[in-house]
């Protein structure tokens, strides 16, 4: 029975489109002067209201991406964010001479920015290291908090140098040009060239590091590592060069750093509490998440009866803490099972793109379409199904740096609610 209400209920989404015309909470027929009198089905609008609470999302797998975020932006509502990566280097296929001697005059670092958050008339300052002793391992998951983890002594990590990127709309490459003698010296040995095992075991990857943007202001640079741009370039004996690949083979770690004492009190305050927020926090670059809980549970449970032909999370956007920068192009949502574990909604795994979180034209708000979800929460009986917590964050929280406000379940004029159509048939 189960299974044909779902069916009947997506059949009916499409239907809806073209016979639903108000929100208001009056029931209507429809099948009247159709089908026989036993066999209308009328259909009700109603609404779900939810509880909203953010939390930290400081823990996500966060390797292997295209795109690595760097640097230092310190801003007025969420504070201070940092984003730094590692990267190895690969053998490019062309080799150099084993007969001939090294002599290695310069390093460069050139590097692809596909992209940029905060003030484009600010510079961002950096630091780059060589990882002297850790062993990066391709088959192992990192996370967005490796940093802290990471030992970042002087035993492990050597300076090879300071720099500034400026951010140029016109010009997409940074250059940073590597001088220093010691780590020169290391690419005389033609031991480096033979295989990519060997070059590991001397250069075992770097480390790019922001400067801490004390004031407000700075930027985070979108750095595309996998361009075809991107590459550690070494000039030796005058006139030749060669290239180190950056790839989807090298080791490739985003880490974020956030801290929220100088955030807006709206936010410190619901980070600190565990009630029904008025208005709830989404952070990229693994900052902030919103836990979305239904709280009509008797509601709830006596839709077991009926058909989910709509139901539609409206996030709204709150305008009193929205920057220069924009927001957060498209949100996502997955839900925790009773286990523990994380997985996406039916919804989305059956039509991604219908699925919805895509910020709309005026910038005000995002719409999920989550009838298949809400289906599965009641049983036939009535009880809860699944655990009914969903986490709520930005689709692109590894790779970019934006943020918002939303209206919270308990904010008293635009609270967040699932709004929905039902049917008795």
């Amino acid at each position: 029975m189960k299974h044909f209400r779902i069916f009947f209920a997506v059949i009916f989404t499409t239907i809806l489109a073209f016979y639903f015309i108000s929100c208001e909470e009056e029931a209507s027929e429809i099948g009247i002067n159709l089908q026989p009198g036993a066999d209308k089905i009328i259909l009700a609008s109603d609404t779900l209201q939810v509880e909203t609470h953010t939390i930290r999302d400081s823990n996500i797998a966060s390797n292997g991406r295209s795109i690595s975020p760097l640097g230092s932006i310190n801003e007025a509502d969420f504070g201070l964010t940092e984003a730094s990566f590692i990267t190895q280097v690969r053998l490019s296929s062309s080799n150099v001479d084993e007969d001939q001697d090294i002599a290695p005059d310069y390093l460069e670092f050139v590097l692809d920015h596909s992209g940029f958050y905060g003030d484009t008339n600010d510079s961002i300052s950096i630091q780059v290291f060589r990882v002297l002793n850790t062993d990066f391992d391709y088959e192992e998951t990192y996370y967005s908090d490796y940093e802290t983890e990471l030992d970042t002594t002087a035993s492990n990590m050597y300076l090879l140098g300071n720099y500034n990127i400026a951010v140029n709309p016109s010009d997409s490459l940074s250059i940073l040009k590597i001088d220093d003698q010691s780590f020169l010296d290391v690419f005389s040995n033609p031991e480096i060239f033979k295989n990519n095992d060997s070059l590991l075991s001397y250069v075992k990857g770097f480390y790019f590091k922001p400067v801490t943007q004390s004031s407000q202001g700075g930027g985070i640079a979108y750095i595309n590592l996998l361009s075809d741009n991107s590459r550690l370039v070494m000039h030796y004996n005058d006139t030749s060069t060669y290239d180190f690949n950056i790839n989807t083979s090298c080791v490739r770690i985003n880490m974020f750093n956030h801290d929220y004492n100088t955030a807006s009190p709206d936010l410190t305050s619901s980070l600190n509490d565990t009630e029904n927020e008025e208005i709830s926090f989404l952070h990229s670059a693994a900052g902030l998440k919103t836990i979305i809980r239904v709280k009509d549970d008797d509601k709830l449970d006596s839709l077991a009866n009926k058909g989910i032909n709509r139901a539609q999370l409206q996030v709204k956007i709150h305008p009193d803490f929205q920057n220069t920068y924009g927001v957060p192009d498209q949100l996502t949502i997955i839900y925790e099972e009773n286990d523990g574990n994380y997985d996406y909604l039916t919804d989305y795994k059956t039509n991604s793109e219908h699925f919805g979180g895509i910020v709309s034209e005026d910038k005000s708000e995002y719409i999920f379409n989550i009838p298949l979800h809400i289906q599965e929460l009641v049983k036939n009986d009535g009880t809860i199904e699944v655990d009914n917590n969903l986490f709520l964050f930005p689709l692109k929280n590894r790779t970019t740096a934006g943020h918002c406000a939303i209206y919270g379940g308990n904010h008293p004029k635009y609270p967040m609610q699932i709004k929905i159509i039902t049917s008795d048939y």
